[in-house]
């Protein structure tokens, strides 16, 4: 390959002075910028900058013509040739850095202010800006010139057309910033010690040693032999130390390394803002042996710059030398920018392909086929449409709803339903190749056929149907098992919590699940505490904040919590259990008086939902109980729900979040659409047959307290007689509390553990009694 001899270059020199500038915030005065150009004048040529590590000179290709009669060699010349960078088609623009050839009132002194990357790219841009540099440029950058490069393609977008970073990064690692601080200490403390040149000469020794590669090191130089005093590497580290100290200034030292642990992004949560600015055609070289800027940060920065779109890609430059390689391994680094056509020369015949790392993959589309588009559906399409720039930065994936189906074409759909496709046929979502998944928020039974077509066909399903996932959950996870198709239903459990998912993945066995799975019961639980509201009062306020459906008689009567139970059940314990083969009680029944009774007995009530795993089977139940006031299910108010597992080995988990309303059940959605992107899906087992627990057999749940409340006309003896009643059944009152209406007085009695069977006969026995008009008996949660 030719190269251009760089010995006879001769670069001319440009100084821009400015009275004063602003440089992250601080104003410095007295502003000499300085650099060097080769080859034609600006504004005649394409523009490359060229900026080195810290102690880099500005003359890459040397200076064939110094003002001391001395040439001053070049430090790149394998770059310096026709197809890569060359002086006779190129203007070669090499900036100094601030103490070696740039200057403002007040650097020469020990109180330097300090910089950060993006203060070195703002003097290189404001450099540009005086020399009159108005054409976009090709930045080439190594070490920290790579560095200072990425802050100047994102600060300065306009100006960068093109980026090449060698051995640079998005941002130090913590063990390079521990070497550069002990470096700066040393070379302070010769700066207190009187002892600078031992302090510069110890600080570049160490740095030699993370400059190259530790084989290199090892191969080249060996160990302390017999017969010798020092190891061989003594008289190579003696030398760059000697040389370093006596030709680098001190200050620039200490300002550009400490520049680099500054970085440019001061939050590294606002990476992908700044990143996203970034517009240049980038190429990201690294070398794995790398010790000061690691192969990992090459990737990241290539991650990174993919993630927010810019056009990246990363290079490996195999070589012994470590990080000084784009030095010592010059022709190897030409070698790989000739291959990447860098500089838009001729791929040579043979050349090696692209090394894409491991860098983000294209952003790639998933659409959805929508079926139903009322309040979940429309807050689907608004969840998708917020969390669009975050799914594709984390997961690669960009979701699309490209055709909706409804019942009422009629009603109106939100804007973000505007220009997407909406017809009446579900079905047709299935057979359309424009749908890559079906997506069901419509609801009911009618939706079976649908989910079965859509299953059958192999497009993955995501419902959050819980009515049909009730009776049909085991069948149509049979189907997808058979058809080896995902089926997803976080949002049919209890909305925004992740529990599904949960015990999808879960690497322990569960031996019990405890949970408020049911928003609008545990709202209107919760107002009966707060208030003298009436249940009918309460269940009207849970409409009108739209936590209540208009007709909530499904969710007031258990029916909700129980087909929520048996999903949960199915993906915990591996056995489907019907809504109807298991006891399921409401919250009609309650009176406000009796969340006043449970309070001044230490407890709350709340609807819960229970599987237990008991001798072989499970006690799995819906109903309102009594919690100690201390248990974590009985602090969960409002819409929230909450879901407590006991496991073997893991022991006590909870989970907790809104369990009602539009957005809260479209975040399961989106989660289960993730999910899917990333090949997520776990298997539907074949329902195992574990019988349901029940009283008089041999996994008969294990007895426990209940709360008993009658409700008469004022009475003496009404107390005497009930508690007579209890003692007759071989049980005691533990606890007991009054209440006094106008008319009428509400007992509650708390009594010892029995089964429910015996408990019963208690309850039958009190209704006898004269004046007792109500009664009311609810477990007790221990």
């Amino acid at each position: 390959m030719a190269t251009l001899s760089a010995a006879g270059l001769n670069p001319r020199r440009l100084v821009i002075d400015h009275r004063s500038i602003t440089i992250e915030g601080r104003v410095l005065t007295g502003v000499h910028l300085g650099g060097w150009v080769y080859g034609p004048e600006l504004g005649t040529a394409p523009v490359i900058v060229i900026v080195g590590g810290i102690t880099a000179s500005p003359f890459p290709f040397g200076d064939g013509q110094a003002g001391d009669g001395q040439p001053r060699a070049a430090w790149w010349p394998a770059l310096c040739a026709p197809d890569l960078i060359d002086p006779a088609r190129h203007t070669v623009l090499c900036p100094c850095w601030p103490g070696n050839g740039s200057t403002w009132d007040g650097f020469d002194g020990r109180g330097a202010d300090a910089l950060s990357i993006a203060g070195l790219a703002d003097l290189v841009a404001a450099w540009l800006d005086g020399c009159g540099c108005t054409t976009p440029v090709t930045w080439v950058g190594a070490s920290l010139g790579g560095m200072v490069g990425v802050a100047f393609a994102a600060r300065h977008a306009r100006r960068c057309a093109k980026l090449i970073t060698i051995s640079g990064g998005l941002r130090p690692d913590g063990w390079g910033t521990a070497t550069r601080h002990l470096q700066r200490e040393l070379v302070r403390d010769g700066l207190r010690n009187g002892d600078v040149a031992t302090g510069m000469s110890r600080a570049r020794q160490l740095g030699m040693l993370t400059y190259r590669g530790r084989d290199e090191l090892d191969t080249r130089f060996g160990t302390l032999q017999p017969g010798f005093d020092r190891p061989p590497v003594a008289e190579y580290l003696d030398h760059h130390g000697r040389r370093f100290a006596e030709q680098f200034p001190v200050q620039t030292f200490l300002l550009l390394s400490e520049a680099i642990d500054r970085g440019w992004i001061a939050d590294p949560r606002e990476v992908n803002a700044a990143i996203q600015h970034v517009s240049a055609e980038t190429l990201v070289i690294g070398v794995p042996g790398d010790m000061l800027f690691p192969w990992a940060l090459q990737v990241e920065l290539h991650r990174a710059l993919q993630a927010a779109g810019a056009d990246s890609s990363l290079w490996k430059l195999d070589s012994v030398f470590g990080h000084d390689a784009f030095l010592a391994d010059q022709e190897k680094l030409a070698s790989v920018l000739r291959d990447a056509q860098a500089f838009g020369g001729a791929l040579r015949a043979a050349a090696r392909p692209r090394f894409e790392g491991v860098g983000v993959e294209p952003v790639r589309d998933i659409r959805i086929g929508l079926v139903g588009c009322g309040t979940v559906g429309q807050g689907v399409l608004e969840m998708i449409d917020r969390q669009s720039a975050a799914v594709a930065e984390r997961y690669g994936v960009r979701f699309r709803v490209s055709r909706i189906a409804v019942r009422d074409l009629t009603r109106d759909r939100g804007a973000r339903a505007a220009g997407i496709p909406i017809g009446d046929r579900p079905l047709e979502l299935v057979s359309d190749p424009e749908v890559d998944v079906v997506v069901e928020v419509a609801g009911g039974a009618a939706m079976e056929p649908i989910l079965r077509a859509a299953l059958a066909a192999g497009k993955p399903v995501v419902t959050a149907n819980k009515a049909l996932l009730a009776s049909k959950l085991a069948d149509l996870g049979v189907l997808a098992q058979r058809t080896e198709t995902p089926l997803y239903c976080e949002a049919a459990a209890a909305a925004a919590i992740p529990i599904v998912r949960h015990l999808s993945h879960r690497a322990d066995e569960v031996d019990s699940l405890w949970g408020i799975v049911n928003a609008t019961c545990n709202f209107v639980m919760t107002r009966l505490e707060q208030g003298d509201l009436t249940l009918a009062d309460a269940v009207a306020e849970a409409q009108r904040l739209g936590f209540a459906e208009a007709q909530p008689d499904a969710d007031l009567d258990g029916h909700d919590a129980a087909a929520k139970l048996s999903i949960l059940a199915y993906r915990a314990f591996g056995a489907w259990v019907r809504p109807d083969g298991f006891l399921v009680r409401g919250i009609r029944e309650l009176d406000p008086a009796d969340c006043d009774l449970a309070e001044s007995m230490g407890c709350r009530i709340r609807q819960i939902a229970r599987a237990v795993r008991i001798n072989g089977a499970l006690d799995m139940a819906v109903e309102p109980l009594l919690l100690p006031a201390w248990h974590l299910l009985a602090s969960v108010e409002e819409e929230y729900n909450a879901v407590y597992l006991r496991c073997v080995s893991s022991g006590d988990l909870s989970l907790f979040g809104k369990g009602a309303g539009a957005l809260p059940t479209a975040t399961a959605i989106l989660g289960d659409l993730i999910d899917l992107a990333q090949d997520n899906s776990v298997r539907w087992p074949v329902p195992r047959a574990l019988p349901v627990a029940r009283d008089g057999s041999a996994t008969a749940p294990a007895p426990r307290r209940h709360y008993l409340r009658i409700t008469g006309q004022p009475h003496p003896g009404l107390e005497r007689k009930c508690e007579g009643l209890v003692r007759r059944h071989g049980l005691t009152v533990q606890n007991r509390a009054t209440r006094v209406e106008s008319d009428r007085v509400h007992v509650a009695f708390m009594i010892s553990a029995s089964t429910d069977t015996t408990i019963a006969a208690v309850t039958e026995a009190v209704g006898q009694l004269a004046r007792v008009e109500q009664r009311l008996c609810l477990g007790v949660m221990d």
